[in-house]
């Protein structure tokens, strides 16, 4: 079957978290796309099957243990890939039919000379975080001494956000993984968001690594999924700034950096402080490779 590797959040090959795609998967049964995200071995791999009425691309999502119902890195590799091979229109807005649901992504044109691609993540409310801080620290490898006190730890669906003080705790982060599994699973919490104000390039609102031990990514290095919570997060607690009578902002988080592949996703947020209305990720992505995977 022919297979493509894009890295997604980054211009730069090796840079950003890395995505497989299959363009022609309707052939497969869902055992055969499993051991195919296996092979592949990138932290997800978006399957390209016939979109049903009203959406114009159907993806389903594996990482290399398991299916997920939505993968933001994924998404935009492959709808980069789609638009470089002009199987989608430049600038244009598309309907995604995905388990997740249904998603509106837009593509617009990139200064760089490439595109851009913005996702709608789906979207969830926000609860206090499941776990005691000492307990969820402890799990994470760090202390109780490096939470940033400013910020609550949080929930948002399946993703956990941690508040860090410093860059330099973040990255000493050592989690102990079947363990931190293990309590996650208990709580129905599949990915833990540790991030911090303490960024690397002026500009940038927050710093994170993310870790998900139960979808067989101990750790994930750019996570658009994550980062649409992350976004309405940030805008919450007014470190993503609205307008008081309402609009639409604009920013950019920085990850990657302690894995060696940095990546910069970008963060939409519509509404007032009180009242959030819409949530997009965007970034650009760069094929790697396309070539043939062969199965038995």
């Amino acid at each position: 079957m022919r297979a493509i590797i894009v890295d997604a959040f980054t211009s730069a090959p090796g840079a950003g978290n890395r995505a497989g795609i299959i363009p022609d998967a309707a052939p497969l049964v869902e055992k055969a796309m499993q051991r195919a995200a296996t092979a592949i071995a990138a932290a997800e791999t978006a399957f390209v099957l016939p979109p049903p009425e009203g959406a114009a691309v159907r993806l389903r999502y594996f990482t290399p243990a398991a299916e997920i119902a939505f993968c933001g890195h994924a998404t935009v590799a492959t709808f980069h890939w789609l638009a470089e091979t002009g199987a989608l229109t430049v600038p244009g807005r598309h309907t995604l039919d995905c388990p997740a649901g249904k998603l509106e992504i837009e593509i617009e044109r990139d200064s760089g000379g490439g595109c851009r691609v913005w996702m709608a993540t789906p979207r969830h409310p926000f609860e206090p975080g499941p776990i005691a801080g000492a307990t969820l620290m402890g799990l994470l490898g760090g202390t109780l001494g490096m939470r940033d006190q400013g910020l609550p730890i949080e929930r948002a669906g399946r993703h956990l956000y941690v508040p860090i003080k410093r860059r330099s705790d973040l990255w000493s982060l050592t989690p102990q993984w079947d363990a931190l599994a293990t309590e996650g699973d208990r709580h129905e919490v599949r990915g833990f968001y540790a991030f911090t104000r303490d960024v690397i390039e002026p500009g940038s609102l927050a710093h994170g690594r993310y870790f998900a031990p139960s979808f067989g990514v101990r750790e994930d290095p750019v996570t658009g999924s994550a980062s649409g919570p992350l976004a309405e997060y940030l805008a919450r607690h007014g470190i993503l700034v609205l307008p008081p009578g309402g609009g639409t902002v604009r920013g950019r988080v920085e990850q990657g950096d302690a894995m060696g592949k940095p990546g910069r996703p970008e963060l939409e947020v519509t509404g007032t402080p009180e009242r959030i209305t819409g949530v997009r990720v965007g970034g650009v992505a760069v094929t790697v490779l396309e070539g043939q995977l062969r199965l038995d």
